[in-house]
């Protein structure tokens, strides 16, 4: 699809006149299929290395590609490549996401009026509910410890977490990576973008830097919470071995008797006394009560 940035934001069916700026929203197969156009080349490039944020500033333009992660409020993960000039920004997107933007934009009169502004607004867009979105993990954090100070055994705890850990790690990375995106940008290597559209850049990657000093924190907070589940399963782990070490010690002399007498040597006396088999009962059950009694004074 394409659409066109002035006089007024909507969509065109025909070539934009001369010196007009517009955007253009390519598919990859869109993409594969043109060949008339001197972006194809790098935009096939970049698609095929879509696995991160990056930019490029190139002669007279821009190019890049971004990965979003997944995140509840996104169904799937969203990978798009762009390429940036003066007059024209190119987007290769198969998730929709870019052409749904375009609409919400052509709806605003007045909110981009260039190419480099558009991109502007489709980064910002792209984390402007991340803060509330980390909150959300946050919170969920929160009633885990809560749930792990007040159960034994949490149940689910170690799955949830572990889910947890495993998004901070992709948004720790996500937002690295748009962190330097936007300084590339805003270097302005090239001459390409306004003294306020760099501005608006920087703006962009203190924004992303801020976001990934929180995920940093949250990821903090989730290993210092892993760390306390795992002293309590290391804890009920050392509470058994205890209670067995006891068992062993309490049975050990009763197994030293058994064993002894097992042996059955004809000049043992007391095989042949018919008090020997009570006598022996009591010893070992004197035995087991000395013992029990030693440990509980010990407070073993």
């Amino acid at each position: 699809m394409q659409y066109q940035l002035k006089p007024a934001f909507g969509p065109i069916t025909d070539a934009p006149a001369p010196n007009t700026p517009w955007v253009e929203v390519l598919t990859r197969k869109e993409v594969q299929q043109r060949t008339d156009t001197t972006e194809v080349p790098f935009l096939e490039r970049c698609l095929v290395h879509s696995h991160n944020c990056k930019a490029e500033l190139l002669e007279n333009c821009a190019a890049g590609t971004v990965l979003v992660p997944y995140k509840e409020h996104h169904g799937s993960e969203i990978a798009f490549a762009f390429w940036l000039t003066e007059e024209k920004l190119t987007f290769v997107d198969d998730s929709g996401q870019a052409v749904n933007l375009l609409e919400q934009f052509s709806k605003q009169p007045g909110l981009v009026s260039s190419p480099g502004t558009l991109l502007l607004e489709f980064l910002e867009f792209l984390i402007q509910e991340d803060a509330a979105f980390l909150q959300h993990l946050e919170t969920q954090l929160d009633k885990l410890e809560e749930q792990l100070l007040k159960q034994k055994e949490p149940q689910r705890f170690e799955n949830q977490l572990h889910r947890c850990r495993r998004t901070l790690l992709k948004l720790s990375a996500y937002y690295a990576q748009m962190d330097e995106l936007g300084d590339t940008l805003a270097s302005n290597r090239n001459g390409l973008f306004s003294k306020k559209l760099c501005r608006g850049f920087e703006l962009f990657s203190r924004r992303a830097g801020q976001l990934h000093s929180q995920t940093a924190s949250l990821r903090e907070y989730s290993l210092q919470l892993h760390q306390i589940y795992q002293s309590k399963i290391d804890l009920k782990q050392n509470r058994v071995m205890q209670f067995l070490t006891v068992v062993t010690t309490v049975f050990l002399p009763l197994s030293l008797i058994t064993g002894w007498y097992g042996m059955n040597f004809h000049n043992m006396p007391e095989l042949d006394a018919p008090w020997a088999y009570p006598a022996v009962i009591l010893v070992s059950l004197a035995i087991l009560l000395a013992e029990i009694l030693f440990f509980r004074r010990k407070k073993w």
